[in-house]
């Protein structure tokens, strides 16, 4: 039993950074002042997005960790957009269906349009502190291009003992949950 609210953020193709993370943590923070008057709790709000939502998740949570501004009982970003430097193995020269290289970097290139010093609040694996994190719950495909930047970040969190369950669904590309809903590797995914 929940309550989900979810923004509708402004996408990177009309207004890059900051819009959609501002868009992002403003509802998290209406959340919050809101959260009794819809019949919510007040203590403990989840985080969730996929692929850059997912970005934009890890990203709110670290705000709002470094703040004090909202309590995440936890984060989940899957299969999260978090890594603008997209060097890892998995990103450079990645041709798997849905997402590969190239629709990676148009992506990080509108989403960061002029912005010049690229902080964690824009992409999350820049960060350098992880013990502020809540609890994660993440999984990737392994052909995927942020798989190995899932995987990083994942090891700086257990690395800051945050909680963590994580798994990487083999043969699965970028969005395969959402994709083929009804697959046997999509319905694990989503159990899980």
């Amino acid at each position: 039993p929940c309550i989900i609210v979810a923004p509708d953020y402004r996408k990177a193709v009309e207004s890059p950074h900051p819009a959609a993370f501002n868009d992002c943590y403003d509802t998290l923070l209406w959340i919050r002042d809101n959260a009794a008057s819809i019949g919510g709790r007040t203590d403990g709000f989840i985080v969730s997005g996929h692929s850059a939502g997912g970005g934009l998740a890890a990203a709110v949570s670290l705000k709002a960790t470094d703040t004090d501004d909202a309590k995440i009982a936890f984060q989940m970003p899957l299969y999260p957009m978090i890594d603008d430097r997209q060097n890892s193995a998995s990103a450079v020269g990645n041709d798997a269906p849905v997402w590969d290289e190239e629709a990676n970097r148009r992506a990080w290139s509108r989403y960061l349009d002029g912005v010049k010093n690229v902080t964690p609040y824009a992409a999350a694996a820049r960060c350098t502190d992880y013990t502020k994190l809540p609890p994660t719950i993440t999984y990737v495909g392994s052909l995927e291009p942020f798989r190995d930047e899932t995987k990083i970040y994942v090891e700086s969190l257990r690395r800051a003992n945050v909680p963590v369950e994580f798994e990487v669904f083999d043969g699965a590309f970028h969005a395969f949950d959402v994709m083929v809903p009804d697959a046997p590797i999509s319905k694990r995914a989503n159990q899980f």
